[in-house]
């Protein structure tokens, strides 16, 4: 992930079959048919983006593994697109929602690396959705439609160049 929270030392990779879903947004995550939901989205995620390209790299995932944070309770996830220098990343994440108890909160950004002359944050996000939700089942539909959301999103363009014409960058 190029641009992690601040925090992201204390997050781990970790396959999706391995998350505490239940530890990270309440029991009611712990049915066997939430989890093969879950799985089913998270390894359609993964085969609708190819392989990080981190992968390789020290410390960078492995094709499918996604990102746990656990102080924060999320779970996140990112393919990066490059064009040389130049980069695209689409991230999808899920969280809890502390003061609504077995709530969640999802969303999905697709950002391009910066070419400012200021020094800020060194990414502008083109495009975000965001959902909260109660209980399993309408976090996983919400988590369906983000996965549509990125699909739409990557099938305009896989090129971070016709991404910063869009959003008016070049």
């Amino acid at each position: 992930m190029r641009n992690p929270p601040d925090d992201h030392a204390v997050a781990v990779w970790i396959w999706p079959r391995a998350l505490p879903l239940a530890a990270i947004f309440g029991p009611a995550w712990d049915g066997a048919e939430v989890r093969a939901r879950f799985l089913t989205l998270t390894g359609q995620w993964q085969a609708r983006h190819p392989a990080p390209s981190a992968v390789g790299r020290a410390g960078g995932p492995r094709p499918g593994q996604w990102m746990w944070h656990p102080p924060a309770r999320r779970i996140y996830d990112c393919h990066t697109y490059e064009a040389g220098d130049d980069w695209l990343e689409v991230a999808i994440r899920m969280e809890s929602v502390d003061f609504y108890p077995d709530h969640c909160r999802l969303g999905a950004s697709l950002t391009i690396a910066c070419r400012c002359e200021i020094p800020h944050p060194g990414h502008h996000t083109i495009v975000e959705t965001s959902w909260r939700t109660g209980g399993p089942a309408g976090a996983l539909d919400a988590l369906t439609a983000v996965l549509r959301y990125t699909d739409q999103w990557i099938a305009n363009s896989q090129q971070p160049a016709g991404w910063r014409r869009h959003a008016g960058l070049d």
